[in-house]
């Protein structure tokens, strides 16, 4: 029922819109594991706050939610996660969850306290009697100051561990710029020195700087790898450092590079199935294809052919990274 109101009502428009795969799955995620669970919990925890709105004074209850609601909704509306690395969405949906459920409770316990006081007319003199009870108080009281406490603590919680999120993310936002920056640059320049045509020591030497420089910032950016990584780096190297190689070698170089950097990609739906990922895949398939005959196949394809294969793969790689930026690993 809860999901349906979210997703149906609230979130209606929203989900009328014509969303990819990997966007449904972001939206579905957030409904099920954030929203559905901290709405499910404010209203349970907001419950336990009716028999102190009922018996008690609530004036410092109030007085105490009217600046932590502002507090929650600040901190809920400023924090972004849209630059956090991969490896911590996990974390930033805890995160997140801390922080929505505050803002949250702190909105369903006003609701509660002004509902309280506008109809007290009605049901005031129907529990007169418990308003004396030292027991009702002390329960009343205790359950007040058990959620009042579980409040606080999911906002502190929340702003807790986004300061860490931020601590990871120093450096992050200059690593991307020069990703993109670099790498876009010699990616694209390679791609039209390829199709121009150009001596075999020079394409070379073209190839294996792009190649270090795309692979290096993949370094910065998926830490985990940086071994695998490594390894790539030093082949691309080799192609800078000796770039009078045969061509032959030179060719398989490359065509493991790019095999590599498919392999290193994010395997989501959206990216997977955009076009330019698959043209990568297509073009790889024929450039090994080719690579494993010899000149006297008819159906060997000259260097020209092949220099220009290369200089689609370029192009769709750059297409890529401009697209979705340090995501796309």
């Amino acid at each position: 029922m809860l999901k349906y109101l979210i997703t149906k009502k609230i979130l209606g428009n929203f989900y009328d819109i014509e969303l990819s795969n990997f966007e449904k799955k972001i939206a579905d995620d957030a409904v099920i594991h954030k929203y559905i669970p901290s709405i499910t919990t404010s209203f349970l925890y907001s419950m336990l706050l009716i028999p102190a709105l009922l018996i008690l004074n609530t004036t410092i209850v109030v007085s105490v939610l009217i600046p932590t609601t502002m507090v929650a909704g600040t901190a809920w509306f400023s924090v972004s996660l849209a630059s956090m690395k991969k490896k911590f969405e996990d974390f930033g949906m805890e995160l997140t969850k801390h922080l929505f459920v505050s803002f949250t409770l702190s909105l369903t316990m006003l609701l509660l306290a002004t509902t309280a006081s506008l109809t007290s007319i009605l049901w005031k003199p129907y529990i007169q009697k418990y308003t004396e009870d030292p027991l009702m108080i002390i329960s009343a009281s205790f359950f007040a100051i058990f959620v009042v406490s579980k409040l606080l603590y999911s906002i502190f919680a929340g702003s807790l561990k986004y300061d860490i999120n931020d601590a990871m993310l120093t450096g992050q936002n200059e690593a991307a710029e020069r990703f993109f920056k670099q790498s876009l640059s010699l990616l694209y320049t390679t791609s039209q020195q390829l199709r121009q045509g150009m001596e075999l020591q020079v394409a070379n030497y073209s190839l294996g700087l792009a190649f270090y420089e795309v692979f290096n910032n993949i370094k910065d950016i998926q830490e985990d790898t940086s071994n695998i990584i490594d390894n790539l780096l030093e082949k691309a190297n080799n192609l800078i450092s000796n770039p009078a190689m045969k061509q032959k070698e030179a060719d398989g170089i490359v065509l493991k590079l790019i095999e590599s950097f498919i392999d290193l990609c994010s395997k989501t739906d959206d990216i997977t199935e955009h076009r330019s990922y698959k043209a990568i895949n297509a073009e790889l398939k024929c450039l090994n294809i080719n690579y494993k005959k010899t000149e006297n196949d008819k159906k060997y394809e000259i260097q020209i052919m092949v220099d220009t294969r290369m200089a689609v793969v370029f192009t769709e790689m750059s297409n890529l990274i401009e697209e979705y930026g340090p995501s796309l690993f």
